[in-house]
């Protein structure tokens, strides 16, 4: 009865700590407290965390009560947790703060083991953390082995010195289990709660990140798909075949303005290959009001993919086509191809012209411009780092080669790289 009590007890204190703690992470952002760790947080950051956790150990030792004559607290919650965050020095401090405010209340002859006890507790805790790391496993089997150790270590000492009093401290071992497990729970719950918010605000800016590069994107598309040349060619053709052939004016007409809807008006994160293709198309009968018959345009057979299932970031491939016909055109004249193949799992996306070539030009430059490097980096967060984008020589014959490869598996999630989803997948893994 006495271990129930114990643990119950304790519990309910413990609470009342993850409660404070938890009021504390929604006020400071979790980067406060994880963004330097140990050894490399700064003078400023271990001032904070002693302020903070040296309270709430301190707070602790006030959370106590006695049973059997023996008296138990949560002081070692916030010691251990401060070495943790802070490394040895702040938990040595902390420890010593709580540790001094709780011999003074205890005034006995255990006053000076019960400061040894926090001071210990903090600086192993700091030795733990810079050696063992702080994930799950290692924060629940520390605060374990750090409690067992001052335990272990000072009741030789007392032994040595007392050894009738060290017996009688040692004799019931199941409150010292429970005092144990109550503040590993309260050690654990702190640090779990602490890395959550940590990777759910991770997820959030990760996710706010991919959102402003599509909007750049979609402003990217406005400012280099619909130029000022563009638009006024276009608009040229268009009152010369109103008069000359108005079937081909409405054509186009209504062409543009499919295209400006897909371009400005979508909000959605992702699309099908299928949309993005029929994008192309709309895209290249548009650009043919300046090329004329010059432009020769190829999208060839997938009928190895699900075009349907195949899910692609809007405005994906479009800045791809427009770098083959911008550099790849002699003499008003270019042929471009468009390839979706998949083999071996791997889903391949291929621009093909036959210009100059890229001559060896990489991505960051002037060459394939803000637009490919754009594509590069919405691959990259939309396929969470699994996509890749090169250009290089065709090879067969004279002409550049854009690719987009991704795993197919991964191609056809529905995952969008959204908030939500990402949240979830930040909350399995801290989780699991």
């Amino acid at each position: 009865m006495e271990f129930l009590e114990l643990i119950l007890n304790l519990l309910e204190k413990v609470s009342v700590l993850v409660a404070a703690s938890l009021v504390l992470l929604l006020l400071r952002p979790a980067e406060v407290w994880l963004g330097e760790t140990g050894a490399h947080a700064s003078v400023r950051r271990r001032l904070f965390l002693m302020a903070v956790l040296g309270f709430l150990a301190v707070w602790g030792v006030f959370l106590g009560f006695d049973i059997g004559g023996m008296g138990f607290n949560l002081r070692a919650v916030g010691i251990i947790v401060a070495g943790y965050l802070g490394g040895r020095k702040v938990g040595v401090l902390v420890g010593a703060l709580a540790g001094f405010v709780y011999a003074v209340t205890l005034n006995d002859p255990t006053s000076p083991y019960v400061f040894a006890a926090s001071v210990i507790d903090g600086g192993l805790a700091g030795l733990w953390s810079r050696k063992i790391g702080t994930g799950v496993i290692s924060v629940i089997v520390g605060a374990v082995v750090i409690q067992l150790v001052h335990h272990v270590g000072l009741g030789a000492v007392m032994a040595a010195l007392d050894f009738d009093q060290a017996i009688a401290i040692a004799s019931n071992l199941e409150l010292h289990a429970a005092k144990i497990a109550a503040n590993v729970i309260g050690v654990s719950v702190f640090m779990g709660l602490l890395s959550l918010v940590r990777e759910l605000e991770l997820t959030r800016r990760e996710a706010k990140t991919s959102r402003d590069l599509v909007r750049s994107a979609k402003l990217e598309a406005l400012q280099y798909q619909v130029r000022p040349h563009f638009l006024f060619n276009l608009l040229n053709t268009l009152a010369y075949l109103i008069r000359t052939n108005p079937v081909k004016a409405r054509e186009l007409t209504l062409d543009l303005s499919e295209f400006l809807r897909y371009t400005l008006a979508r909000d959605d994160e992702q699309t099908t290959l299928r949309d993005e293709l029929e994008q192309l198309e709309r895209y290249v009968d548009l650009e043919r009001a300046r090329f004329g018959e010059g432009l020769q345009f190829e999208l060839a057979d997938a009928d190895d993919v699900d075009l349907d299932a195949v899910v692609v970031p809007p405005l994906i491939l479009q800045p791809l086509v427009e770098n083959a016909i911008r550099h790849g055109a002699r003499e008003g004249k270019v042929s471009v191809r468009v390839e979706v193949t998949c083999h071996e799992g791997l889903l391949s996306v291929r621009v093909l012209d036959d210009g100059p070539g890229p001559g060896g030009i990489k991505l960051d430059t002037k060459r394939t411009g803000v637009g490919l490097v754009n594509v590069s980096e919405r691959l990259e967060r939309f396929y969470h780092g699994e996509a890749t984008l090169s250009l290089d020589e065709r090879g067969d014959v004279e002409g550049a080669c854009a690719e987009v490869t991704v795993p197919y598996e991964l191609a056809t999630r529905t995952t969008g790289g959204g908030l939500r989803q990402q949240a979830r997948e930040q909350l399995k893994k801290v989780i699991t």
